[in-house]
């Protein structure tokens, strides 16, 4: 396939471009960026360097990818933003490189960052993930598979949330969301209960559904602490891959604690 590109689009001759990309008018693209395969960029987006974009993703107009992280301590270094395949960048979004010699921000494939998100330097995004119009992370953190982020809502730096994790519009998250869960509630919001219309969506077996179940259960209404709780889960639901699923996320270090259930 021809690439596509409009006669007042900018583009450094040290960008990559692959088959069949198509440039609207007036994009800016600079000197070492990659571009896979199908990829289309609407009029208007701005692509700096650091930047590698999958096949087949859609970049709308106004985004504008790869630019300085917003950190004190960035000093110029070599950093990078990496975009997988099939991703959807809407209107104004912003997704900056990462901070630190070599660093990365990731973006995984299949997401949808609707218009005037914003991914901060170091995050990770997992695949398929949503982010509804204006919800924004925060450096370093985390964002699992699958997981839906709700419009206007916040993660501090270095929160992670788990995969097929729901998020409220309007949440600010202060604390790590453990995968499957639902959290909603403002500021500092709290674990509702599990994701269950996510989880059937996803093709979540009953049996699943039963085990997470009885999994939210033990951590968050017998009153026992995070360690109590995961040793609790591997005595009673081993045999289940989706609950060793949220054992390794609570065994995992973290930098802000565990949300707390209502």
């Amino acid at each position: 396939m021809e690439k596509t590109i409009h006669r007042t689009a900018e583009i450094d001759p040290k960008a990559e471009l692959g088959a069949g990309v198509k440039i609207g008018a007036f994009v800016v693209i600079e000197g070492g960026v990659e571009i896979g395969g199908g990829t289309e960029v609407h009029p208007h987006a701005v692509i700096r360097a650091g930047v590698k974009i999958g096949t087949d993703c859609k970049i709308y107009s106004g985004a504008v990818l790869g630019g300085e992280p917003q950190d004190v301590k960035f000093k110029g270094e070599e950093s990078y933003l990496t975009i997988g395949n099939g991703t959807i960048i809407r209107e104004c979004v912003t997704a900056h490189r990462g901070s630190g010699e070599g660093s990365v921000t990731k973006i995984g494939s299949g997401c949808m960052l609707m218009a005037t998100t914003h991914v901060a330097h170091n995050c990770i995004v997992g695949d398929k993930v949503t982010m509804a119009n204006l919800a924004t992370l925060g450096g370093f953190s985390q964002v699992g598979d699958c997981a839906f982020v709700g419009g206007v809502s916040g993660l501090h730096q270095f929160v992670r949330v788990g995969a097929y994790v729901m998020v409220g519009g309007g949440s600010v998250l202060l604390e790590d969301v453990p995968p499957y869960m639902l959290v909603t509630g403002g500021h500092r919001p709290s674990v509702c209960g599990l994701n269950r219309i996510g989880l059937v969506r996803a093709g979540f077996s009953e049996e699943a559904r039963r085990a997470l179940h009885k999994a939210y259960r033990i951590l968050y209404k017998q009153d026992l602490g995070v360690k109590e709780a995961v040793e609790k889960m591997k005595e009673e639901l081993a045999d289940s891959k989706e609950v060793g699923v949220l054992i390794d996320f609570l065994e995992t270090k973290t930098d802000r604690g565990i949300s707390k259930g209502r």
